[in-house]
């Protein structure tokens, strides 16, 4: 059977805020201009970026100052509502009993979507390249032309907001939107996301294969990969934001990055037969007082296991299932590195327990600056 190649990229970016619509566009335009010297002239590019990340957009603009350079998350949050009461009240009128969690969303949907959305589609053509990213949103009452500069503005259709993906092809359209569906105690309780209904995720057919994205939490869901793997998904795209430290104990596994396989390497094992890659872009750096981090990664079912520490992620020994034990099929094309190495590189004596003490004290002392963005690449063979 014929064989051609897709170049995949993940960029794990830190998260920065912009005084301007103009200032944000700059730095998607500097994000993405990260992949340009890995980009393929022979073969269909995809880039995947991380999760969140036209969230940064919401607060652009002379009214949100003081929200700028707030402290916490929280206090920026209470900051920008008060620069928007009158936008508030009125998504409050337009759909009463929504949060105002809710209604700061809506008053800012077009400020979350439209730069994203125009930034990336103009990056995509400019590149020729397949992009993914996601941004908070409502569903559109009208599509936005997203033509740099065009008339329009977004209009929610109702007072949902998701956690959603947008699928840019080559020449800039837009392909798809697929909106989260199993979301974090997060999203639910600080930011009243909608969870999307499973039946509505749909498989994008593309040059570059079949992508199934799944955000974050969604490739770590059984339910949800299969429903990628019945769709006939090749590629699982996961824009991903980890909002808890990488070199420590997750609120579910013992060490967050053996957690984080469940999802980079689950995603892709037999009981999954059409999902052969996972492409994994996470966030890295602080936002306000929420750290993002982790590893980046590009994988493979048919990749030889992990060997050495330089295949795997930082203090993972075993590439087993967090939960189930279940030793997983495949390896990495591609890893992001931490910001220190694993010491067993350096000192191959020491135990596990030792390798992981030594990384949790530098997590712990890690300043803004410190956090590490990073590009990886890896050619993925796709059966015609």
């Amino acid at each position: 059977m014929p064989t051609s190649w897709t170049r995949a990229i993940a960029i794990g970016n830190r998260i920065r805020l912009c005084a301007s619509e103009t200032a944000y566009g700059a730095e998607l335009e500097r994000i993405v201009g990260l992949a340009a010297p890995h980009l393929a002239p022979d073969r269909p590019n995809l880039i995947c970026l991380t999760e969140a990340l036209g969230l940064p957009a919401a607060l652009t603009g002379p009214r949100a100052a003081l929200a700028r350079r707030a402290r916490t998350a929280e206090a920026a949050l209470t900051l920008l509502a008060l620069a928007h009461q009158r936008e508030l009240a009125a998504a409050r009128h337009r759909w009463p009993g929504i949060s105002l969690a809710r209604a700061l969303l809506l008053a800012r949907a077009d400020a979350l979507y439209r730069p994203f959305a125009r930034t990336l589609s103009r990056l995509a053509r400019r590149y020729r390249a397949h992009i993914v990213a996601t941004t908070f949103a409502p569903r559109l009452a009208e599509p936005l032309p997203l033509e740099e500069g065009a008339p329009g503005r977004v209009e929610p259709a109702g007072p949902e907001v998701y956690n959603a993906a947008l699928v840019f092809g080559p020449d800039g359209a837009l392909l798809s939107r697929v909106d989260k569906v199993y979301l974090t105690s997060s999203e639910l309780t600080s930011l009243d996301l909608s969870p999307a209904p499973l039946a509505d995720v749909a498989v994008i057919a593309t040059e570059a294969g079949r992508l199934g994205v799944a955000i974050s939490l969604d490739a770590f869901t059984p339910t949800y990969l299969r429903r990628l793997d019945d769709l006939g998904a090749r590629i699982v795209v996961q824009p991903d934001a980890n909002d808890q430290p990488w070199a420590a104990p997750s609120a579910l596994c013992e060490w967050q990055p053996r957690e984080w396989m469940d999802s980079t390497l689950g995603s892709i094992q037999p009981s999954y037969p059409n999902l052969r890659y996972n492409i994994c872009a996470m966030q890295t750096g602080p936002l306000f007082d929420i750290i993002f981090d982790g590893q980046s990664s590009v994988t493979a079912r048919d990749a030889p296991p992990p060997s050495g520490p330089g295949g795997r992620y930082v203090a993972v020994d075993e590439c087993r299932h967090s939960h189930t034990g279940e030793r997983f099929q495949g390896g990495f094309l591609a890893l992001a590195p931490w910001v220190a190495p694993d010491p067993v590189v350096a000192e191959p004596w020491l135990t596990l327990e030792q390798r992981r003490a030594r990384l949790a004290t530098i997590a712990r002392g890690l300043r803004p600056e410190d956090y590490r963005e990073s590009v990886i690449w890896a050619d993925l063979a796709m059966d015609e």
